[in-house]
């Protein structure tokens, strides 16, 4: 089903403007204040120490109240609000660390800085759950330039990994270690390569934390772990294992994700025996073998392998259940995000397909049912590489050898900007980011009447 609804901007041009992922509520408790970041150009990667504007946007109105240089396209700086107040919390670089900066929109005024980063703050307020931006950078994930990776001669550092501040005090703890993360249920793999965590997550009532765990493996290719631990950091487990992408808390006990979870080829592939120097030669050539297989179920929209991919939904148990969803009607990769309201619903886009365009829906869990509400053209220009040296200062050689710098100064661009939906608080309009106009800017649907 396609739907036509009304689209309205909230951001205007010149400058653009953007919030970034689709797991964090964009509006204040009244609702009438939109967090944004305010950029310059979008036709590149950000420069170490470059300054982004931090605000919100009010009656179609950009109130700027400060800067921040943590900022990655993706992702934005992570500004959320704290609770039900006017607070709310943005990233940025605090001293010789990456940190928080605290805002108050009441008074429009920075009121204070924290020495550890919130990529999620708890419903209540009180705790701020942080990642390692600068480990993050370095291997090619969502992080910030300009701060070095400490622990960058570690596979599996033990003092990086998901942190936990109380903002009321701001005491710091560790929650889990990367280390912690990349030996639990298999300590083979530790020593494989260099691993790191992110994309952490919140259950609906905050005792819980999802999050990725990723590595490469011998063949170059990349392996994903959804795993969860408590929010007192007890009770560790590994959900699935292979490639694994996007996802969200359906409910406190219930994760979908899409992707191909512990299947038998991505288990040969992460065999640690195949790491060894001698068999460098046949992984190459056991990675062709393996990407002509999964090329074989390409999507005919967008080109790519989904071989055996699928949106799943997956228990947060101690022996996980997988059950496949939306097989026919959602058949690629997308960002979605719960309904906080009414978790029978989730908003989610898809990747440009062959001509360029995202599609952004709505799906009803409990009716399987998909209804499109907006196609949105991509910008086919190309990032200027002038300054490739500096955006890619502290990135590991080793991923600059895996992946282009062309294709990774595009992917960390605002040129490459998808829709990341997320909800209003009150979980009656979408809202996305979206450069069909020309410019990167903040856009909306009310969805209401389609959820009665």
């Amino acid at each position: 089903m396609e739907l036509e609804l009304p689209i309205q901007r909230l951001t205007d041009g010149p400058k653009h403007h953007l919030f970034g992922f689709h797991d964090l509520l964009i509006t204040n408790l009244s609702g009438d204040k939109f967090l944004s970041l305010e950029v310059d150009t979008i036709n590149r990667p950000p420069l170490p120490g470059e300054l982004f504007g931090v605000g919100y946007v009010k009656d179609n109105h950009y109130v700027r109240l400060g800067e921040t240089t943590a900022l990655n396209y993706p992702q934005g700086a992570r500004q959320q609000w704290i609770g039900n107040s006017e607070y709310f919390a943005v990233n940025n670089r605090v001293g010789n660390v990456w940190g928080t900066d605290l805002y108050d929109a009441g008074s429009d005024r920075l009121v204070g800085s924290f020495n550890a980063t919130a990529h999620m703050v708890s419903k209540d307020g009180h705790y701020a759950y942080g990642l390692d931006y600068a480990r993050l950078f370095r291997l090619g994930g969502y992080g910030y330039s300009g701060i070095a990776d400490v622990n960058a001669a570690e596979f599996a550092p033990t003092d990086s990994g998901i942190t936990k501040m109380d903002l009321k005090t701001g005491q710091v703890e560790l929650l889990v270690s990367v280390r912690q993360a990349a030996e639990c249920c298999c300590k083979s793999i530790s020593k494989v390569s260099h691993h790191y965590l992110t994309h952490l997550s919140l259950n609906p009532s905050c005792t819980r934390v999802a999050f990725l765990h990723r590595y490469f493996m011998a063949d170059g290719g990349m392996m994903t772990r959804l795993m969860t631990i408590s929010a007192e950091g007890t009770g560790l487990r590994c959900l699935a294992h292979g490639f694994l992408s996007h996802f969200d808390w359906k409910d406190d006990d219930t994760i979908y994700i899409y992707g191909r979870a512990n299947s038998s080829i991505d288990a040969i592939r992460n065999n640690p025996i195949l790491s060894s120097p001698i068999m460098a030669g046949p992984m190459r050539l056991a990675k062709k073998v393996v990407k002509s297989i999964l090329m074989k179920g390409k999507n005919p929209k967008t080109g790519t392998g989904n071989a055996g991919k699928h949106f799943m939904m997956i228990r947060d148990k101690e022996q996980p259940e997988i059950t496949v969803f939306a097989q026919d009607l959602i058949t690629e990769d997308g960002h979605p995000m719960t309904n906080p309201v009414n978790n029978d619903w989730c908003v989610n886009d898809t990747y440009p397909d062959s001509h360029g365009v995202r599609t952004l829906m709505l799906y009803q869990f409990s009716r399987n049912r998909r209804i499109d509400i907006g196609r949105f053209q991509m910008i086919f220009d190309k990032p200027d590489m002038t300054q490739k040296d500096i955006y890619f200062r502290f990135v590991d050689p080793e991923i600059l050898r895996r992946i282009s710098p062309e294709e990774l100064a595009f992917t960390r661009s605002g040129l490459h900007c998808d829709l990341h939906p997320r909800w209003t608080r009150d979980g009656k309009t979408a809202v996305f980011d979206s450069v069909h106009e020309g410019t990167r800017q903040i856009y909306s649907i009310n969805v209401e009447d389609i959820m009665l």
